[in-house]
């Protein structure tokens, strides 16, 4: 169980507020709405082109 160092409440992970924001996952503490953690999607196309043939 997750525990928020802010509120020092304990939430299970489906209870979490997750936030997509251009391949970034925000999560949040749902008692005090602190950051508790971002982590990249991976999967998803690079936002930069790759340089071919060089």
């Amino acid at each position: 169980m997750p525990r928020c160092h802010r509120c020092e409440t304990d939430h299970d992970a489906t209870d979490l507020v997750r936030h997509d924001r251009r391949g970034v996952l925000l999560v949040h503490c749902p008692t005090c709405s602190c950051l508790l953690g971002q982590y990249r999607r991976h999967g998803d196309r690079p936002a930069v082109d790759r340089l071919k043939g060089v």
